[in-house]
């Protein structure tokens, strides 16, 4: 349990078979700024997918973190390029920053449920004043 975060980390650093090795083979993924809501290890195969080619140089960064036998919370920053389609305005390389948490709930020592709260307009504000 204690390298839950470690893990996570290092698995949002580019192993995606280390972040599927976090969840339970039926978890749940949410993104509640976008609305998205992924299943399965394959979901996640989705989510990472999208993530790195949304942002090729995406990192974490976790900060206040609690962690108990049933669920933990994760405070955490997420930074990276931005390359891509936004409001009509192509992107190749516009640097985001972004604050949230994620809240999971955990069985037998694996994530089970991951809800991720941000602020949407984060983003698009960023994005929004990029020239």
């Amino acid at each position: 349990m204690t390298n839950l975060i470690a893990n996570l980390t290092a698995a949002w650093a580019g192993d995606c078979d280390l972040l599927i090795a976090q969840y339970v083979p039926d978890c749940t993924f949410e993104d509640k700024a976008f609305g998205i809501v992924h299943h399965g290890h394959e979901g996640l195969r989705e989510v990472f997918a999208f993530t790195f080619t949304m942002m090729p140089d995406f990192s974490v960064t976790y900060g206040n973190t609690v962690l108990g036998p049933d669920c933990a919370a994760a405070e955490w920053i997420f930074t990276g390029s931005f390359h891509g389609e936004y409001d009509g305005k192509v992107h190749a390389g516009t640097p985001v920053r972004i604050e949230g948490v994620s809240f999971m709930t955990l069985k037998d020592g694996k994530i089970a449920t991951n809800t991720d709260y941000w602020n949407v307009k984060t983003i698009e504000q960023q994005l929004a004043g990029a020239r």
